[in-house]
């Protein structure tokens, strides 16, 4: 596994993860694979992520699969992830 090495951390954010890291019992360094985990997730591949949003979609009411298209779904994630084109 790697090592890293984390300069110039402002104090504030030393001590915020510290409290938190003890708030949740575990080592700072723990806490910081934790969050660091959580902020960055697996990317998905295309297939994977037109699977998912097929899912989404027939999870939703008949008629409401009737009215949507790929095309506006994908618009409509776009927008929410900020993703406008």
């Amino acid at each position: 596994m790697a090592t890293l090495t984390i300069r110039n951390l402002p104090d504030e954010i030393y001590d915020r993860l510290r409290r938190r890291a003890a708030e949740n019992k575990r080592s700072m360094e723990a806490e910081a694979r934790d969050l660091m985990a959580k902020a960055l997730p697996p990317r998905i591949d295309q297939a994977e992520a037109i699977r998912r949003m097929q899912e989404l979609i027939e999870r939703l009411p008949p008629e409401a699969q009737e009215k949507i298209s790929v095309d506006s779904f994908l618009a409509e994630r776009r927008k929410m992830w900020g993703e406008d084109e």
